[in-house]
């Protein structure tokens, strides 16, 4: 009984906690809102408004500094934080369009994944740590995996989408999107892994530390964000 107790207590707690962070991130957000945004948000936004560009959501100056923080923001170890993709694509209706940009996005990240992966493969074989027939079973690896990075990516979030309506009745819409780069690279690192386990070709040492976090994220340095605008 004491034991049950205890833990509903703790659970409330908890629950409180989150309460409290969630009003607490609430009140920022309505912070953040009421501030004007930056001159080049404000006139970018003129631009794109002049060219029939239409928000759904927070507007657009907003969407644009969020967008742009997103895009440039390091870690405290000075990598980038974010893999952003922005996608242009045109539909009959505005969630067709959404749908389209949104499994596009995912594509391009896996992409995004996949050349920096395929790059650490060269930089092994240059340096001599790998042979040429274990990085053709690598590069085999990273290269059926894409489809299966796409599929396991966790959550891809939207930070900017405007749309504007076409003359034949269709829809424009254009959407960027981010993904956390440690968590993008940690994924790429499990699935190459796994798919070279009952590879006998391989040397299991050699390929862990190639995939090693640390190379990893270093190498990612090399994956430049997408512009926001065209």
């Amino acid at each position: 009984m004491v034991s049950i107790a205890f833990n509903l207590n703790a659970q409330t707690k908890q629950e409180k906690q989150e309460i409290k962070a969630q009003q607490k991130q609430q009140k920022e957000v309505k912070s953040d809102l009421n501030k004007k945004a930056s001159k080049n948000a404000q006139k970018e936004t003129k631009r794109l408004q002049k060219e029939g560009w239409k928000t759904m959501g927070l507007p657009i100056d907003k969407q644009l500094e969020t967008a742009w923080m997103k895009q440039y923001e390091m870690d405290p170890s000075g990598f980038p934080r974010y893999i952003v993709v922005t996608n242009q694509v045109v539909a009959n209706t505005v969630s067709a369009a959404q749908m389209q940009a949104e499994n596009l996005a995912k594509v391009r990240i896996a992409g995004a994944i996949q050349t920096n992966v395929a790059s650490l493969v060269d930089m092994a074989v240059a340096n001599q740590e790998i042979s040429q027939t274990e990085a053709a079973s690598i590069t085999k690896a990273v290269e059926n995996s894409k489809n299966i990075v796409s599929q396991k990516l966790g959550r891809v979030v939207k930070v900017f989408e405007i749309y504007r309506p076409k003359p034949n009745n269709n829809v424009e819409l254009r959407m960027t999107m981010v993904y956390d780069m440690k968590a993008a690279m940690s994924l790429a690192r499990q699935i190459v892994l796994d798919e070279l386990k009952n590879d006998l070709e391989i040397n299991k040492a050699q390929l862990e530390k190639m995939m090693g976090m640390d190379r990893m994220m270093e190498n990612s340095k090399k994956i430049v964000p997408d512009e926001i605008a065209d």
